[in-house]
């Protein structure tokens, strides 16, 4: 979702592969060789192959500079933008997935409903995190500007709307995912993917 949102925010040409999780065409012989991790999303782009949304936000943004979507490299604020994309890629996303997922990290019911529990103790805790800081400095993740990280948080608030703790549910954070509604980027990808968004 957040590569895919990007790449019509940037106006590039690219070609959308649907890979079916529910078919596990993750799992096939022909994507784990370019993705061994058998996960999406994955970019080839002129013979490189980056894998991991984060990883492919600032790639991508680093060879569209003139979209000043992501802070220039000498920025002060280029720190907080790696320290967001990595932050929600190794702690909102990963507490997200065992929401999600908890059979992915244990075989027993009552395992998996305990990690349930505790993801969703963790989302609460990063939704709060988020909420503060864009009470304090929105109304994007990195104040008056708008960037990939923004894109990011809005794959992940899109898969909490069936979660126990959800991203819409704070003041700040769902006026932010209004926002980032009224794009045409966003419209465009929801389109395409037949998905929606109801706040």
């Amino acid at each position: 979702m957040a590569t895919h949102a990007l790449l019509e925010e940037l106006g590039v040409d690219y070609q959308l592969v649907e890979i079916d999780l529910a078919l596990q065409m993750q799992k096939t012989p022909e994507y784990l060789a370019i993705n061994p991790n058998g996960k999406v999303p994955t970019l080839l782009h002129n013979d490189n192959i980056v894998y991991e949304s984060a990883a492919i936000l600032i790639y991508l943004l680093d060879q569209h500079p003139e979209s000043n979507l992501a802070p220039v490299t000498t920025s002060p604020q280029r720190g907080r933008y790696y320290q967001s994309l990595l932050w929600m890629s190794n702690t909102l996303q990963e507490a997200a997935n065992r929401w999600a997922h908890p059979e992915q990290y244990c075989d027993n019911q009552a395992g998996q409903d305990s990690l349930k529990a505790k993801a969703s103790q963790v989302l609460e805790h990063c939704w709060k995190v988020i909420e503060k800081d864009l009470d304090k400095a929105g109304p994007w993740i990195l104040g008056d500007t708008l960037s990939g990280a923004d894109f990011h948080l809005f794959m992940i608030a899109y898969w909490s709307r069936r979660y126990e703790s959800r991203a819409q549910d704070f003041p700040k954070l769902q006026q932010l995912l209004r926002n980032l509604l009224t794009r045409s980027s966003i419209q465009a990808m929801l389109k395409q993917e037949d998905l929606s968004f109801d706040l």
